[in-house]
């Protein structure tokens, strides 16, 4: 996930004059909007009481081998609990996956999710206690770089260019803070390209395009699909004059050995508890239990179930009548957005130079998507030898364009994109991602269509920064986890763990209280 950490930057900077002199930013984070949301919908109608809570000798099934899954079934069985992975794929670690050796021999990147932001508190703890090193980008030289219908654009360019639209978003905002039941709804239901459109003379052409281009990278999708809510979270607040980024997506850190580090450790002892291959056609009732029945032709019986695949995968699972209403709409409306990396191997590392190695350079065109977004350091932190990978990030449409063009002819074209602010890149190597193509993934990560914030706040987990939790409504024996369902950490690797904690704790707790 990426994107938003610069757009706030931006729009901080801008802010500096106009908001500083009109009060305090709200500050609207996503956890409290979601939580206003929730109490804002009618209570759920399904009855969990006739539930019996899971006993010591209940048969817990997890669906899906990803980090949500591998947390839940270490949690679990830690607490001498019978659980079982059944994951669709061979392999163990779903849309976390490490390339070792390609695209370059020396080298490692991330196929799949790849950056830690510093309030990551479960992915942070996994990597201290499995002695799982971390590479801080925050202390790396880090630059950004701008290019907008082939022409390198200052910084204090952009800024001035931010300011009406900064003032704008400031302004709607407060209006949520100060009417959230009439303006949350209302800005949920609107798209951010509908906004932009609203915003007018505000919204400068190329101003417009880079906060498109950070919607394509943070959640796969053109602005017409998605919330315009989504504009508003960690906006920066003002105090004595002075920016204060909320944001917690610094994307500080990534995982020294790579991303995969993490499952292949949940799961190496574990793996007698794991079967690979199983991928989930349905659930069934049958009596207090439920049958689940796998496209290899086999079925188990479970007394629990997490369900834990990407948000777009819920739609091919046949629930029946197991799941109440509103979770079953849930599993149909759902969906991934579609990002793909090239991961591209140089010879040296001549981007270094220019934007640092923890730095970025971004591509937008006004009126059009543009071929890619972004491009930043992948092998940052592996330093022993001169070759270096850049990984080029597409989203939305540009995904399609991606396919039209290949991944070398598109590759080419973006190099020389982006020359007016990082000349001379040729890469000699690459390896692209498939993830829509991916018949267990359909997709990268979760996004949320206009609406859909409001008609589901109450199906995310939450937890504070006390520790209190509340737990999404009801599902009675199914429950789910996943990125897609964590309150303040969808996209990223740490929303998958915390779901994956709070989902098995939820059980452990029904276990206890028996």
């Amino acid at each position: 996930m990426r994107g938003t950490g610069i757009l706030w930057q931006l729009l901080a900077k801008a802010s500096e004059t106009s908001t500083s002199k009109a009060g305090h930013g709200p500050g609207l984070n996503r956890r409290d909007v979601l939580a206003g949301l929730a109490a804002m919908g009618l209570a759920s109608a399904w009855d969990g009481s006739a539930l019996a809570a899971a006993g010591r000798t209940s048969r817990i099934a997890i669906i899906g081998a990803g980090l949500a899954g591998l947390v839940a079934l270490d949690r679990l069985v830690a607490a001498g609990l019978d659980a079982t992975i059944y994951e669709a794929r061979g392999r163990i670690g779903g849309r976390v996956l490490t390339s070792t050796g390609l695209p370059e021999t020396n080298l490692y990147v991330e196929d799949g999710a790849h950056l830690v932001n510093t309030n990551h508190t479960d992915i942070l703890a996994l990597a201290r206690r499995f002695n799982i090193g971390l590479i801080d980008r925050g202390a790396m030289v880090a630059r950004e770089r701008f290019v907008v219908d082939g022409v390198e654009l200052s910084e204090a360019v952009l800024i001035a260019e931010f300011r009406p639209l900064a003032a704008r978003i400031a302004a709607d905002a407060t209006l949520v803070d100060e009417d959230f039941e009439r303006n949350a709804p209302r800005f949920d239901a609107m798209s951010v390209r509908q906004y932009l459109d609203g915003a007018g003379a505000a919204a400068t052409p190329r101003a417009r395009a880079l906060v498109e281009a950070t919607i394509r990278t943070e959640y796969g999708s053109e602005p017409g699909d998605v919330s315009a809510l989504e504009l508003f979270f960690n906006l920066p607040a003002i105090a004595d004059d002075r920016v204060a980024l909320i944001s917690g997506s610094d994307e500080r850190y990534s995982l020294a050995g790579g991303s995969s580090t993490i499952p292949r450790a949940l799961a190496e002892p574990l793996m007698d508890r794991i079967r690979t291959g199983h991928a989930l056609l349905s659930v069934r009732r049958k009596g207090k239990a439920l049958v689940l029945a796998f496209a290899n032709g086999q079925s188990v019986t479970a007394d629990r179930v997490i369900i834990t695949v990407p948000a777009q995968i819920l739609r091919t699972i046949d629930f029946g009548d197991t799941l109440p209403p509103a979770w079953q709409s849930l599993t149909q409306e759902f969906s991934c957005g579609r990002n793909e990396k090239i991961n591209a191997g140089y010879a040296t590392r001549p981007w270094e130079p220019l934007v640092g190695a923890g730095g970025a350079a971004w591509a937008a065109r006004t009126g059009e998507p543009g071929l890619f977004s972004e491009f930043w350091g992948a092998s940052a932190g592996q330093d022993s030898v001169p070759e270096g990978v850049l990984t080029w990030f597409f989203g939305g449409s540009q995904v399609s364009g991606l396919q039209d063009l290949g991944p070398e002819g598109i590759l080419r074209a973006c190099e020389r994109e982006i020359a007016p602010a990082v000349p001379g890149l040729a890469a000699r190597t690459l390896r692209r991602t498939a993830w829509a193509a991916d018949p267990y993934a359909q997709g990268a990560y979760s996004r949320f269509l206009p609406g859909q914030l409001t008609r589901y706040a109450a199906h995310f987990w939450s937890e504070d920064d006390d520790g209190k939790v509340t737990a999404p409504l009801p599902s009675g024996a199914i429950l789910f986890a996943g990125e897609h369902l964590s309150d303040s950490h969808t996209g990223y690797m740490n929303g998958a763990a915390q779901t994956g904690r709070l989902a098995a704790n939820q059980i452990i707790a029904g276990v206890n209280r028996a």
